[in-house]
């Protein structure tokens, strides 16, 4: 058990890394374009852990499907879950099973999209 949490835990930290350098890019283009979330990150996880009675561990400002969102990262019952949420309103949309492995390899498409 504690050993599968090490691992888990360490594949997390690897996507948190990426997730705030994506989240930086991303934020920074936005800002660019005049678009501006109205509710912080910080209470984006609060919603989406209050939603989803889970414990809320990162949100990311993204554009996904030509909008922007926050895809905040719910643990819950030791399985991670997306919420996508509108960053204007903090309305909850989509909400889906994700694996540290999934997460990490479209983070690392983002970052390569995001370099050309």
């Amino acid at each position: 058990m504690k050993a599968s949490f090490n691992i888990l835990t360490g594949a997390f930290a690897l996507v948190g890394v990426a997730a705030t350098i994506s989240s930086l890019a991303t934020t920074a283009l936005a800002h660019g374009q005049g678009k501006e979330a109205m509710i912080s990150p910080v209470k984006a996880m609060s919603i989406a852990a209050a939603k989803t009675g889970g414990k809320a561990a990162m949100a990311i400002y993204e554009f996904d499907d030509g909008h922007w969102i926050y895809g905040v990262t719910v643990v819950k019952n030791h399985k991670l879950l997306e919420v996508e949420m509108d960053p204007a309103t903090g309305k909850i949309g989509e909400t889906e099973s994700v694996t540290p492995a999934g997460e990490a390899k479209e983070m690392q498409s983002e970052l390569s999209t995001l370099a050309q």
